[in-house]
């Protein structure tokens, strides 16, 4: 009877923990008072602020922010990724013409941790500025400030062909990092639009439907306050109409559930990134309404001059006769003009992912290496994807010792800084 008790408690400690509130800690407001007088720098052409990309070292100051840092840059950001504890500095710029500098404020923040502050840099026109401006990163200096510390970091080299070549898909997990205090809520507008500032090239999201069979990007299979604000409504969301759910119900930070037509637009009109992972969660004809959703997306982005892959992740042979009870989904669709068959990934074996034609296989890192599977993948043209790494020795071992091809992460500094520095 005491055993029976005993499990009876740890069961519902796990279900507790399991349906925790996800606490939001917003970015800071950053003092954007340097930006004042300073102008736009192009992101691509001739003079772009792109060729800051490359590994940098601090050479003066205190280092509490770490002494090694892997520079990213994204559509609207510049990020920097250290070897202190995932730490991660998100920065806004702006050339000032009046003294030739350019200048950046934004914020550093810790993977594992909501801690986090206001950092300002600043590089002299003599300094590297001008270089910059010219595609020429090499002699570039940033003097920076923080809670009345300063530090100086300095461009130490390229980004080696072999760290290039391995052209690794990180996916942000639900959207971007979630596990501690995320920035935003999960799956929502917000994580689309700036998840590439966290260091990621892809995003994982969750998919289901709504009575009148819109799909939309959401987790839970019911509306609870893990997810949302305490709200009139309750129970699964296939039970509400899309719009009855945008007008009644809010997510933890106040953004509304978006559809999944909604996030493609944003991610490829407000965004670099190239892979799209929707997670189906299996309502029944998914995916004949979300084939016309994601065709459209790939002619928006044709016709924006976007590389994109949107794929349906199949977690489950439930999911997979979904996906076979609308064969145009993977295979050729005369009706429109994005007509190829859609990509699409299997999450329970390689064979799985080779019966079905996948492009993509995603098994559990806690299958291990899989080295034989993904070599059979490998050699049937299929990348494989593991989830979810976030422990930061998992994360390298996975690196040096793994074929994989991408990863998704709650923790894309620690991916980003042992890319770019361990090859």
């Amino acid at each position: 009877m005491r055993m029976k008790h005993l499990i009876l408690l740890v069961c519902c400690v796990a279900l507790l923990a399991g349906c925790s509130k996800s606490e939001i800690t917003a970015p800071p407001v950053t003092d954007d008072t340097n930006l004042a007088g300073t102008t736009a720098i192009p992101f691509v052409g001739g003079a772009t602020i792109k060729s800051m990309e490359g590994v940098y070292r601090l050479s003066d100051g205190v280092d509490n922010l770490g002494t090694e840092f892997v520079c990213k840059v994204s559509k609207y950001k510049v990020s920097f990724f250290s070897n202190a504890s995932g730490l991660h500095i998100i920065l806004k710029y702006g050339y000032r013409p009046t003294d030739g500098s350019i200048q950046f404020t934004g914020f550093w923040r810790y993977s594992e941790s909501p801690s986090q502050g206001l950092i300002q840099f600043s590089v002299a026109a003599d300094e590297g500025a001008d270089e910059l401006l010219t595609g020429f990163a090499e002699n570039l200096t940033l003097n920076g400030e923080y809670a009345g510390n300063s530090l100086t970091i300095k461009f130490y080299r390229e980004f080696t062909q072999a760290a290039i070549d391995k052209n690794l898909m990180i996916f942000a997990h639900h959207g971007i990092q979630t596990t501690v205090d995320p920035p935003f809520a999960e799956n929502s507008l917000n994580t689309i639009i700036h998840a590439e500032e966290y260091g990621v090239n892809g995003l994982e999201l969750d998919v289901r439907m709504t009575k009148d069979n819109v799909p939309i990007l959401i987790h839970d299979p019911t509306i609870n306050i893990r997810l949302t604000k305490k709200g009139p409504l309750f129970g699964p969301w296939d039970q509400y109409s899309f719009k009855f759910i945008s007008d009644y119900v809010e997510l933890v930070d106040g953004q509304r559930v978006p559809s999944v037509e909604q996030a493609l637009t944003a991610f490829i009109d407000s965004t670099t990134l190239k892979y799209f992972w929707m997670d189906i969660k299996g309502n029944p004809d998914i995916f004949k309404h979300l084939e016309p959703i994601v065709r459209a997306a790939y002619e928006r982005a044709a016709s924006k001059g976007r590389d994109v892959v949107i794929f349906a992740g199949l977690p489950s042979s439930s999911v997979i006769d979904e996906l076979n009870k609308q064969p145009t989904y993977h295979g050729n669709n005369p009706d429109y003009t994005y007509s190829a068959p859609l990509p699409t990934l299997a999450e329970e074996t390689v064979d799985k992912a080779i019966a079905n034609n996948c492009q993509y296989f995603g098994p559990r890192y806690t299958l291990g290496l899989l080295l034989p599977d993904v070599e059979k993948a490998h050699a049937n043209g299929i990348r494989v994807i593991s989830w979810t790494l976030n422990a930061k020795g998992l994360i390298t071992n996975y690196l040096l010792n793994g074929q994989f091809d991408g990863f998704i992460t709650d923790y894309p500094a620690y991916v980003v800084y042992d890319l770019y520095t361990l090859f």
